[in-house]
C-alpha cells in the first residue's frame, strides 16, 4: 500500500533521514508589532517571566520528528518513506511583515515548523509567558506522545507484514503436518504427565524412608556426641594436669639454661680478649716482615685487593682489618720461599741466557750489568728468528743454484701470482715437505746480521715493553692501619 501524501514532503527516493529545517534567530527581548513592515519595525520590551527564562529560547527543529530509524540492527525498509513524510508534515512557509502591496511577505531564511512557528510567536508575545508556556508544554507533549506512538505502529506493521509474509510462504500440506505434530505433542504431554506421576509417588515413598533414617541418625548422632564430650572433657583434664607438670619441669630447664647461658657469655667475654690478643700479634708480625722484606709488600697488597671483593668489600681505601694483614703475612711467607729456593740460581741461569743470544761477546763480571742486558732479550730474541729466516732462504737458494747453475737470481725478488705449487694441494703439500727437509742445512746456530739496505721489521713488538712490570702500587709503604679492636 502505498503512503499517504502529505504537504511538503519528500520523494521515496530522498535520502534517508531528512535534514532539520533552518531556524531563524529571533531577537530576545524584542518583538515586531504586527501590520507593520520588516524595514520600519520598532523594538518592544516585554516582561520576561520566571517561566519564559526556564523554556528553551532555541529551537532545535526536532520537536515531534522522528530521528530513530534503526532498531536491534534492523531499520524500517519499504515504510521508511512514512517516517520521511510524518517529519516533513509540520513544514510551512513562513512570512515576515507585509510588502509593498500589502501582503503578507516571505520570510527569506525558509519555512519553519510548528517548533519554530511558536518560538517565534513566544519571543513576539512574551506578556503572555504563562499561557504560552502551558501551551507549548502541551504541544511538546502530545507532539513527543503521538511520534512515539507512530514509531511503535510503525515497528509493529513491519512485524506483522513479516509475520504475514511467512504465512504466506507457508504451504497448505504442512498445516495437516502441524495438526499431526500438535496430537503427537498431546499424546507425549499426557505421557510425561502420568510418568511424573509416577515418579512423585515413587519420590514421596523414598522421601518417607529418608525421613525416618534421618531422625534415627539424628538419635544416632546425639548419643556420639554426649559420648564425645565426656571424652573430650577427660582429655582436657590429662591435658591440663600434664601442661603442670610440664611447666615445672620448664622452669627447672630454664634455671639451667640461664646459668649455662652466663657460663657461655663469661666464654664469649675471654674468647674477645684472646681473639684481641692474637690480632694485635698477627698485625705485629706482619709489621715485622714487612720490615724485614720489604719486597714482599707488592705481592701482600695483590694478595690482599684480590681477596676483599670476596668478602663483600669494594672499596680498596679501607684500612686492613687483621684477617688482610694474615693474608698479606701469608703473602709474604710465600714470596720468601720462592726467594729461598731460586734466588741461588739466578746468576748462572742469566750468564747461560746472554752466553746463547750473544755469542762471542764477554760476560760481564756482575749481575746488574748482565741484568740491565737481559732487558733486551725480547728484541735479541726476534732478531735471532730473522737470522733463521735468512739462514733457511739462504739453504734453499743454495739447493736451488747446486741443481740449476743458469737460474736467474734477479727474478727471484717474490712468490709468483698463481703458481701451481700455491694452489694444487698436493704441490704445496710436496714443496713444504721438501723445504722442511732442506731446513735441516741450514746455518741455525750462527747469527747473520741483514745485509746493507736491509732492515728487519721489528717494529710491531720492537716497541713494546720487553716485560710487563709488577704492579707496584704500595710496594715499601707499610700497610694500612686496622681499626682499633
Amino acid at each position: 500500500m502505498p503512503p499517504p501524501s502529505a504537504p511538503g514532503a519528500q520523494p521515496s527516493g530522498a535520502a534517508f533521514a531528512a535534514p532539520p529545517p533552518k531556524t531563524s534567530r529571533p531577537t530576545k527581548g524584542k518583538a515586531t508589532a504586527p501590520g507593520t513592515s520588516s524595514a520600519g519595525q520598532q523594538p518592544l520590551v516585554l516582561h520576561v517571566s520566571k517561566a519564559a527564562q526556564n523554556t528553551v529560547t532555541k529551537a532545535t527543529g526536532l520537536l515531534g520528528r522522528i530521528t530513530n530509524f534503526k532498531r536491534q540492527g534492523q531499520d524500517l525498509g519499504h515504510l521508511m518513506p512514512y517516517a520521511q513524510k510524518w517529519n516533513a508534515a509540520d513544514i510551512t512557509p513562513a512570512t515576515r511583515g507585509l510588502g509593498k502591496d500589502r501582503q503578507p511577505a516571505p520570510d527569506p531564511i525558509g519555512n519553519r515548523s510548528s517548533e519554530e512557528h511558536f518560538t517565534r510567536l513566544r519571543c513576539a508575545v512574551k506578556e503572555l509567558d504563562s499561557s504560552w508556556y502551558d501551551a507549548t508544554n502541551n504541544l511538546m507533549l502530545t507532539a513527543d506522545a503521538r511520534k512515539t506512538l507512530f514509531e511503535e505502529l510503525l515497528w509493529e506493521h513491519r512485524e506483522l507484514v513479516e509475520a504475514h509474509d511467512k504465512c504466506q510462504v507457508l504451504p497448505e500440506a504442512s498445516i495437516d503436518a502441524l495438526k499431526e505434530q500438535l496430537a503427537n505433542a498431546q499424546r507425549e504431554k499426557e505421557q510425561l504427565i502420568k510418568q511424573h506421576q509416577e515418579e512423585l509417588s515413587a519420590q514421596k515413598t523414598s522421601f518417607q524412608e529418608l525421613k525416618s533414617q534421618l531422625v534415627q541418625l539424628g538419635l544416632d548422632h546425639a548419643k556420639a556426641l554426649e559420648a564425645a564430650e565426656a571424652d573430650a572433657a577427660a582429655k582436657m583434664n590429662e591435658a591440663l594436669e600434664n601442661a603442670s607438670n610440664a611447666t615445672v619441669v620448664l622452669q627447672a630447664e630454664l634455671e639451667e639454661l640461664a646459668k649455662a647461658r652466663k657460663a657461655a657469655e663469661e666464654k664469649v667475654a675471654r674468647l674477645e680478649e684472646e681473639r684481641k690478643e692474637c690480632n694485635q700479634l698477627i698485625l705485629q708480625t706482619d709489621n715485622l716482615a714487612h720490615r724485614l722484606f720489604p719486597d714482599s709488600q707488592t705481592y701482600a697488597v695483590k694478595k690482599v685487593n684480590a681477596r676483599r671483593p670476596s668478602q663483600s668489600q669494594a672499596s680498596l681505601a679501607v684500612p686492613w682489618t687483621p684477617n688482610d694483614h694474615l693474608v698479606a703475612l701469608n703473602a709474604r711467607v710465600s714470596h720468601m720461599r720462592a726467594i729461598d729456593r731460586n734466588l741461588s740460581d739466578i746468576p748462572d741461569v742469566a750468564s747461560q741466557l746472554y752466553r746463547t743470544l750473544w755469542p762471542g761477546e764477554v760476560v760481564p763480571d756482575t749481575f746488574s750489568l748482565i741484568s740491565d742486558r737481559l732487558k733486551g732479550a725480547g728484541r735479541r730474541i726476534r732478531e735471532w728468528q730473522c737470522s733463521a729466516a735468512r739462514a733457511g732462504a739462504d739453504s734453499v737458494l743454495r739447493v736451488a743454484c747446486s741443481w740449476y747453475p743458469e737460474l736467474d737470481l734477479d727474478a727471484l725478488i717474490g712468490v709468483r701470482e698463481g703458481a701451481e705449487t700455491d694452489l694444487d694441494p698436493i704441490l704445496a703439500a710436496k714443496r713444504q715437505d721438501r723445504a722442511y727437509r732442506i731446513a735441516e742445512y741450514a746455518e741455525m746456530r750462527t747469527f747473520i746480521p741483514p745485509p746493507h739496505g736491509v732492515q728487519d721489521y721489528l717494529d710491531e713488538e720492537g716497541d713494546e715493553a720487553e716485560e710487563e712490570p709488577l704492579d707496584d702500587a704500595g710496594a715499601g709503604d707499610a700497610p694500612p692501619e686496622a681499626p682499633a679492636a
